[in-house]
């Protein structure tokens, strides 16, 4: 695959200069523009045949100009001058017509970047479509392998470069690029009167660090498989609840979702005022780190400029961090954190999980209750932590699995789950910027159907 953008950074960096200064012309206080590119191939196979063949090419500009406490945004894909000349009038009008926000405005410069980071984060795939194509069918074979009752629903190889050059009017000037590359593989088992989907994917910034195809396909396969003959899970019941690394990862989600931006300055989470309190079992730490190297989620910058910091969010059960935007901290009288593109790499720890604490070993310390492996619905409702999910999964007595489940609801609070939570185990996943063990928790309302 071409790893040539259609503009190098010194390139990117004298169209965002250009844009700048035109602004300025144009009765701006300020201004900070974005330029992004990327390429990608994408093959998708299903059950042996080229479904989709992909190469995609973007390219776009982001502007948002000041005009005092009003503002303007616009966007464009059309690099040309003459374009981007209008894009930047567009922009400084609509900032003549917006209502005042006295918090809106550049980040200040003190939190600003100052020097990028090398996180290892380029690392080019030379795959062409022919190769990629092999790939997937290799990750078909593993589905396959997984049994007589599964076929594939669904092979997916991809491979994209992105660069981005970010500058605004206070002399920030900072670009950046990486590589990503995604295997994934989606499974169909079938019996008389019976399916179940499964799906598994591997991300990484470097090829080499992926799963094997045959892998990927096999997961996915063996998990359909497992799902099928599910037995009814009657009547409802309070009971310890394990969920495998892959729902785990979800309770790490709603923390971001109730400690970030909006829902925090409206008031709107069951966490707005939970800076300095216990809202998790005191085994449990949550760091964030958005340096480590080849992180999913590593950057030096996030989207107003600022860097963010190795940091912990939850120590030892008490929340010490939110996840703010430069425009979210002005809101609620904070610092910001560097989080405008989110979190980075967040883990989820416990300091009582041994390293022999997998998925069978944590199955032990549930011994009587439900394991979830997938969700299909429902979320919390983060106002007030209420949460409900549908989801399927297997039911566990003596610490072995006695059936797969089907159509099974899980309720509680966020708020006692979290200070619930009994143990994390020591297998570990990672997707996207988030990353935790199986986590128990003590107590929460199942019902069948």
């Amino acid at each position: 695959m071409s790893t040539t953008f259609a503009h190098d950074q010194q390139q990117l960096a004298e169209l965002a200069e250009s844009v700048i200064s035109q602004s300025i012309r144009e009765g701006a206080s300020d201004a900070q523009v974005l330029f992004f590119e990327s390429n990608t191939l994408l093959i998708e196979m299903r059950q042996g045949r080229l479904r989709t063949r992909t190469r995609d090419t973007q390219s776009s500009m982001s502007l948002t100009v000041y005009r005092g406490r009003h503002q303007g945004t616009t966007s464009s894909t059309d690099f040309s001058s003459a374009r981007l000349r209008e894009t930047v009038q567009a922009a400084c009008r609509i900032a003549g017509y917006t209502g005042e926000d006295e918090f809106i405005g550049l980040a200040p410069e003190s939190y600003l970047c100052q020097a990028s980071r090398n996180l290892d984060l380029w690392h080019p795939w030379d795959l062409d479509e022919t190769a990629a194509q092999l790939l997937a069918h290799r990750i078909e074979n593993g589905i396959i392998s997984a049994g007589q009752d599964v076929v594939s629903d669904g092979a997916w190889v991809s491979t994209s470069q992105s660069g981005w050059y970010l500058m605004n009017s206070r002399g920030f000037a900072r670009g950046d690029r990486q590589t990503n590359h995604v295997m994934s593989a989606k499974a169909l088992a079938k019996k008389p009167g019976c399916s179940q989907l499964d799906f598994w994917s591997s991300h990484s910034h470097l090829a080499s660090s992926m799963m094997a195809p045959e892998g990927i396909g096999y997961t996915a396969g063996s998990g359909a498989l497992a799902a099928l003959d599910s037995a009814p899970l009657t009547g409802s019941r309070h009971c310890p609840v394990l969920f495998a690394p892959s729902c785990a990862l979800t309770l790490l989600e709603h923390l971001v979702q109730a400690t970030s931006g909006a829902v925090l300055y409206r008031q709107n989470s069951f966490l707005a005022d939970g800076l300095g309190r216990d809202v998790f079992s005191q085994h449990i730490s949550i760091d964030e780190d958005p340096f480590v190297p080849q992180g999913l989620a590593s950057r030096s910058f996030d989207s107003d400029g600022i860097s963010g910091a190795a940091r912990r969010i939850v120590d030892n059960g008490r929340l010490s961090g939110f996840f703010l935007s430069a425009y979210a901290a002005r809101r609620l009288g904070m610092a910001p954190t560097g989080n405008g593109w989110g979190p980075g790499n967040l883990s989820l720890c416990s300091s009582l999980t041994r390293d022999s604490d997998g998925l069978t070993a944590m199955m032990k310390k549930l011994h009587t209750g439900l394991l979830v492996t997938a969700f299909s619905g429902g979320g919390p409702r983060l106002i007030n932590g209420d949460y409900s999910r549908s989801l399927r999964g297997f039911w566990v007595e003596g610490g072995e699995i006695l059936h797969p489940v089907d159509g099974v609801t899980v309720a509680g609070n966020l708020a006692d789950m979290f200070r619930n939570i009994a143990a994390v185990g020591a297998d570990r996943l990672t997707q996207g910027a988030l990353s935790s063990g199986s986590v128990l928790i003590d107590g929460l309302q199942v019902a069948g159907r």
